[in-house]
């Protein structure tokens, strides 16, 4: 990743990746040849999707508006094309209803880019695709993993109708994996009536740590985060990191599954802060479904997610 073009080149020329990164296939050979420490992977799925489908759409989105951004982050001081080597590796060749097959090939290409010694940033995407990058970590961390995802939802279902691959179930499906425990999952965000009772008792039974946005309005985004992020590191050898922008309020998410009283930017970007300075092993930002949000905000803002969470860690 380079700085340049510099104006010239903002928002029109040519075929791009994630902030202009070069676009590498995610294989292992070429991962290293390329000297990539970071590569962006994006799932377009969404088949699992109950209300407001479309965040297939999402990375194409996200990819699309990251061109407005420079490597430069000016809060922290930071020129990520100095720190990071960025490359894009596309998008998995979902499979349009089948959650199974689809998960499968994705896992099998961040499997390739752990292997290379890159970081995995997933785009969504419904959140179903967080159960292939968990799956993907599992396979390659040497002990075990922490887990946290900021989100308005529980996302703890066993099934819906059956179906365990779901975008209501990560949380549950990464839990399956023996590397991941309940003891080290933490969820935040979480608040509303769109959290059924059964996903409510199912964490409490596991022993999930659960921060609720009143949790937050009592003592502050940051110190939530950095409790959150001391639970997902004790003991482990690493943290996967989960955003759904559904997290945020609907003022600052008209894209996706918009609900009122969640976080503002502001705060979301004070937890990335903390995450970055704190450390993760792989991440991803999905339900950015950019149809319903012709302004492009959502998708901006899943911009800034990715570029603060590096940042942060450049930084640190």
């Amino acid at each position: 990743m380079t700085s340049e073009p510099t104006w010239s080149g903002v928002l029109h020329a040519g075929v791009h990746g994630f902030l202009r990164a070069p676009l590498v296939a995610p294989e292992a050979g070429a991962l290293r040849a390329a000297g990539a420490t970071h590569a962006v992977y994006g799932v377009p799925f969404d088949s699992t999707t109950l209300y407001r489908t479309g965040s297939m759409h999402g990375p194409k989105a996200v990819r699309d508006a990251s061109v407005q951004f420079v490597p430069y982050h000016y809060d922290y001081d930071v020129d990520l094309a100095e720190r990071c080597a960025l490359v894009d590796c596309g998008d998995a060749a979902a499979i349009p209803g089948n959650a199974a097959r689809t998960l499968d090939i994705a896992q099998a290409d961040l499997t390739q880019i752990l292997s290379a010694g890159a970081m995995p940033i997933l785009l969504g995407g419904e959140h179903t695709v967080t159960i292939a990058g968990t799956r993907a970590l599992a396979t390659r961390a040497p002990g075990p993993l922490g887990l946290v995802v900021f989100d308005t939802h529980l996302d703890t279902a066993t099934d819906i109708g059956g179906e365990e691959l779901t975008y209501c179930a990560p949380v549950s499906r990464t839990l399956d994996l023996d590397a991941f425990s309940p003891s080290t999952t933490v969820l935040v965000g979480i608040h509303g009536p769109a959290n059924p009772r059964e996903e409510r008792e199912w964490a409490e039974r596991r022993g999930v740590t659960v921060f609720s946005v009143a949790d937050i309005e009592r003592r502050g985004i940051t110190a939530i985060t950095e409790e959150a992020m001391d639970i997902a590191w004790r003991g482990t050898a690493g943290v996967y990191v989960s955003v759904d922008i559904d997290v945020l309020d609907a003022a600052y998410n008209p894209g996706g599954a918009p609900e009122p009283g969640g976080l503002t930017s502001r705060e979301l970007f004070a937890a990335l802060r903390v995450i970055g300075a704190r450390g993760y092993s792989a991440f991803d930002v999905v339900e950015v479904a950019p149809q319903y949000d012709p302004a492009g905000i959502t998708a901006i803002t899943a911009c800034r997610v990715i570029l603060d969470l590096l940042a942060a860690a450049s930084a640190g």
